[in-house]
């Protein structure tokens, strides 16, 4: 007999009943005086036993740390809609340790968007923003690219710049990433409301 087994739970609710109304239960090596009733409450206890065990496995699928399979997608579902799902094949404890990582990503930054697609597709994204110096430089030419802080019109690499925020450009390949739409859920889980993210995905 072990906790929260068939028997188990017969014992349970024979001690329950009424004193003096059935036979005691047998002791070691005695034969069953009131078969009847053990075979009714066995009946109940097959019952609980069955509650027992599916109480012990939901609670289980409750948590990110122990749940299983479906349940796990499930959970990936509840906090992010289709912006993360499984990929095929992925193993529970992998796809576990994404959930995780997505729960405490950081976000809103130019790092949150490079971390996100590093870990989406495997590869390193090239992210440019118009405001910012260090990706556009300064206005140059083709002869004289290097007046222009190293870049210059028609030079390979150049990212044209402008006064005008709330957007910036994502280069990345689809590496290990499902889809495109993929790729742009990972970006759109991380940007910041109201940023404009334009995106070329190269095979």
């Amino acid at each position: 007999m072990a906790t929260g087994d068939q028997n188990d739970f017969a014992r349970r609710v024979r001690q329950l009943l009424p004193f003096g109304w059935f036979p005691n239960p047998p002791a070691a090596n005695q034969s069953e005086k009131a078969p009847v009733l053990n075979g009714v409450l066995q009946g109940i206890g097959n019952i609980l036993s069955w509650v027992y065990d599916l109480f012990g496995q939901v609670n289980i699928q409750m948590r990110l740390a122990t749940a299983t399979g479906s349940f796990l997608d499930l959970i990936a579902y509840d906090f992010f809609g289709d912006a993360l799902p499984r990929a095929s094949g992925e193993a529970d404890a992998a796809y576990r340790k994404r959930i995780r990582e997505a729960l405490v990503a950081q976000k809103n930054t130019r790092t949150a968007i490079t971390e996100a697609l590093q870990d989406l597709t495997g590869q390193t994204p090239v992210v440019a923003e118009p405001t910012s110096a260090s990706d556009c430089k300064g206005l140059g030419s083709t002869p004289t690219p290097a007046a222009g802080g190293g870049y210059g019109y028609g030079v390979a690499g150049l990212y044209y710049g402008g006064l005008n925020g709330g957007q910036f450009f994502v280069t990345t390949k689809q590496g290990n990433a499902a889809s495109v739409a993929a790729i742009y859920a990972a970006i759109n889980n991380v940007r910041a409301e109201g940023v404009t993210a334009w995106v070329k995905v190269e095979n």
